[in-house]
């Protein structure tokens, strides 16, 4: 199973900007706001195309764009998506 099939299996969606910034996606709730995660690599200029890959987790406001909390670090996509539910 491919990175997309597995994060589309945990709600995510492959979202990428008009400025060529793509990552994946999900819609959520945050503290009462309507919001977003997104998965990125590191340097948040892509995506990670393999489970072992470092990631960094960022979640947004859905009206605003800006970061509701600092994004997180994960030494893998794998070790992120163990923390989720689908």
């Amino acid at each position: 199973m491919g990175v997309e099939e597995v994060m589309k299996d945990h709600g995510f969606r492959f979202s990428a900007g008009c400025s060529g910034k793509a990552s994946y996606t999900k819609h959520v709730r945050h503290e009462g706001k309507r919001a977003y995660i997104s998965v990125t690599i590191p340097a948040g200029e892509g995506f990670p195309t393999t489970l072992e890959e470092p990631v960094l987790v960022t979640v947004y406001d859905l009206k605003s764009g800006d970061a509701l909390a600092p994004g997180q670090d994960f030494t893998s996509l794998e070790i992120y998506l163990k923390t989720v539910n689908s």
